[in-house]
């Protein structure tokens, strides 16, 4: 019972996306922190993949191009938000408002305000520059959908291993209390377990980094949205 308890939340964890951004909602996100935190494990990860069979292997190489893929863009976003500081910091600040809630804070911001100062113009000028970003970060999202079922199959395919792996790990913390000799004792590495996980930690950093460029996107597209309903009413 122990192990299919076990097996189950780890398909549900990577079935579920396995974000780490507390719910989503980009309003609350500490978005500054959590791009650094996402730049330095771009780095860290690296290429490297635990080999264990052609099936498995083959899910690692793609993961790992993934990976790369998407924190290519992710800093490609990053140099375009620290250009448009201001827009970015704007758009953070009111991605919980509604269509015209928006544009009403734009226009109150501008007021009385100069050219060279005004929000409006630099949103118009982010939008150009962020479309091509934007299109990859969107083909990239539809990858990851892709690439987190072939995990939650792998997780599947290996349920004993990783059973007893998570098993394995919380006796292991207990009797560690009991018995100093563990803390010598090498631990046994199951190569499909250490290939499972890297590929959980690339999943994660790749669907971070996607919904955090998403987050403004959806900002961005209310906005286009917006200017699209004025514009039908003028012609009507």
């Amino acid at each position: 019972m122990i192990k299919k308890t076990i097996l189950a939340g780890l398909v549900v964890s990577v079935m579920a996306g396995c974000s780490s951004i507390p719910g989503m909602e980009s309003a609350t996100v500490d978005r500054e922190a959590l791009s650094k935190e996402l730049t330095q494990k771009c780095q860290e990860l690296g290429t490297e993949f635990t080999p264990v069979s052609f099936a498995v292997d083959k899910a690692s190489k793609i993961m790992v191009s993934l990976q790369e893929r998407q924190c290519s863009v992710f800093n490609d976003y990053r140099m375009l938000a620290s250009k448009h500081a201001d827009v970015a910091g704007f758009l953070a600040v009111n991605a919980d408002k509604s269509d015209e809630e928006l544009r009403v804070a734009m226009s109150e911001f501008d007021e009385g305000k100069t050219a060279d100062k005004k929000i409006t113009p630099k949103v118009d000028a982010y939008k150009s520059a962020s479309a091509g970003i934007f299109d990859k970060n969107v083909k990239l999202a539809a990858e990851i959908t892709v690439e987190l079922a072939e995990l939650a199959y792998i997780a599947s395919e290996n349920a004993t291993a990783l059973a007893a792996e998570s098993a394995g790990g919380l006796a292991d913390s207990g009797m560690k209390l009991f018995s100093s000799e563990q803390e010598d004792a090498e631990e046994e590495k199951v190569p499909v377990v250490e290939a499972y996980y890297e590929m959980e930690e690339r999943s994660k950093l790749a669907l971070d980094a996607n919904s955090l460029i998403s987050m403004d996107q959806n900002t961005i597209e209310q906005l286009e949205n917006l200017d699209k309903v004025v514009a039908d009413k003028v012609k009507s």
